[in-house]
């Protein structure tokens, strides 16, 4: 009985060190553009609907976000939680050079994609993604 006891418990902390992977689905996605004049991201385009994907691996070292036409991989370089917002972010670069910040918002459902740090200010956009479903395994 102490053997099964021991063997259990020792199961169920085993358990609880796993890390997993973090799953978002996504449902719609719209696109807005920095406007300096009101220092707002507030060109933006259509709310239309939109099914992806986001993993990110166990370690965070690895984000990937899959789409109906393409599946591109994102390399972590920083994490953060933000209190203010309740949210994590991440800094990362694309598997093609390209540099993001990512903000994971689970309260507000959004997945936020910022594109900034352009020559012209103009080309700065933030992509949001309302998220479906989320979930660990």
């Amino acid at each position: 009985m102490k053997l099964r006891l021991l063997s259990l418990s020792l199961l169920l902390l085993a358990c609880s060190l796993t890390k997993a992977q973090t799953h978002v689905s996504t449902s719609y996605k719209q696109t807005c553009y920095w406007v300096p004049s009101t220092k707002l991201f507030d060109k933006c385009g259509t709310n239309d609907e939109f099914s992806s994907m986001f993993v990110i691996n166990a370690d965070q070292t690895i984000i990937t976000h899959t789409t109906n036409d393409i599946k591109s991989s994102y390399y972590v370089t920083s994490k953060d939680f933000m209190t203010e917002c309740n949210c994590y972010t991440y800094s990362v670069t694309s598997d093609v050079g390209n540099k993001y910040t990512f903000f994971m918002d689970f309260d507000k459902n959004a997945v936020k994609i910022l594109s900034s740090g352009h020559t012209d200010e103009t080309d700065d956009y933030l992509i949001l993604f309302t998220i479906k479903s989320h979930w660990t395994d």
